[in-house]
């Protein structure tokens, strides 16, 4: 194949376009919100606020109040409603203003913009637009009732998602970076609007791998007769800096005799995607990541890149 050099074209796309990718972006864990509970977000280059709405909902909203831009995360839930610390406007999960205590009329423009959101793999994810482009991140040949997982907060980085994810297909580095001399290189991927999958097969092994957006990578491994589910993504804090979750999974047992086995599989998991965060931890934390020169064991890396470059963007949207 000889050299292959990768555009830099998104390198111009993100200094003329101050937005984001139009994804599904993990804001929270799931467990971190119930009953009254209201956390806050630096997301997007803005801030959010995460709570459940009184039918065990989540909510994803701006943290900026309307009337002069207090945060709401520092407020408190008021009879199902987020209240703002600073004059007590209520707000209900649609990001209307409900209440003002003075009594004054409510003006229309007295509302927060509610994202898109949903729940899936212990995640709390928030769509960047106004309505969703496409599903919710899945894990190839799973079902989360299938599955016995966990779900975690990696932490930050200062890198966009969409550098992490290109992980997702870059074959070599499982090899010299994490010692997998059993991983195969796919023949193709395949490419569509808002996805990229592929699968992967020898005797003792199999991997399905699947990128959704450009912030999210999961897999599907079998080593043998034993079955592991994967999941990690990222969420943009600003250009340059990003939050991690990495989800983790093995079959449920199929009968109360199995748990422990499967409890021991999932605990060795656990083990295996820390040390693998871990090993890529030392690159991608000093990364500087810039398109050089690529070969022909690129091809795959090569053209996710170019999936990034047509990807959609858009500034998070205001109410």
């Amino acid at each position: 194949m000889g050299v292959v050099t990768a555009a830099s074209a998104r390198d111009g796309r993100e200094r003329n376009d101050p937005g984001f990718h139009q994804c599904w972006f993990p804001v929270a864990l799931s467990a971190e919100i119930g009953g009254d509970a209201v956390i806050g977000r630096d997301f997007l280059g803005t801030r959010i606020v995460v709570y459940r709405d009184p039918a065990g909902r989540a909510v994803v909203q701006s943290a900026w109040c309307p009337h002069l831009g207090a945060d709401l995360s520092v407020g408190q839930m008021a009879d199902g409603q987020l209240r703002c610390a600073y004059h007590h406007w209520r707000f209900d999960g649609a990001g209307r203003c409900v209440h003002i205590p003075s009594g004054d009329r409510i003006p229309p423009a007295a509302r927060v913009f509610t994202y898109p959101n949903a729940e899936a793999w212990g995640l709390v994810w928030a769509f960047n637009g106004r309505t969703p482009l496409f599903d919710v991140p899945h894990i190839p040949d799973a079902e989360e009732g299938e599955l016995l997982f966990e779900a975690h907060r990696r932490g930050e980085r200062s890198l966009d998602p969409w550098v992490a994810v290109s992980n997702g297909v870059d074959f070599q580095h499982l090899r010299t970076l994490h010692g997998m001399p059993e991983t195969a290189f796919p023949a193709t991927l395949e490419v569509g609007d808002h996805a990229i999958d592929y699968s992967v097969a020898t005797p003792n092994y199999a991997q399905r791998g699947r990128i959704t957006g450009t912030n999210c990578f999961a897999q599907h491994i079998r080593i043998g007769a034993d079955d592991m589910f994967m999941l990690f993504a990222g969420a943009p804090i600003a250009h340059g800096r990003a939050m991690g979750y990495y989800v983790f999974g093995v079959p449920k047992p199929a009968s109360a005799a199995d748990a422990p086995a499967q409890r021991g599989k999932l605990a060795a998991l656990h083990a295996m995607v820390t040390r693998l965060n871990e090993e890529d931890a030392v690159v991608l934390n000093t990364i500087r990541f810039r398109r050089g020169t690529l070969t022909a064991s690129d091809r795959h890396l090569a053209r996710y890149l170019k999936y990034v470059d047509q990807f959609p963007l858009a500034p998070p949207p205001e109410a």
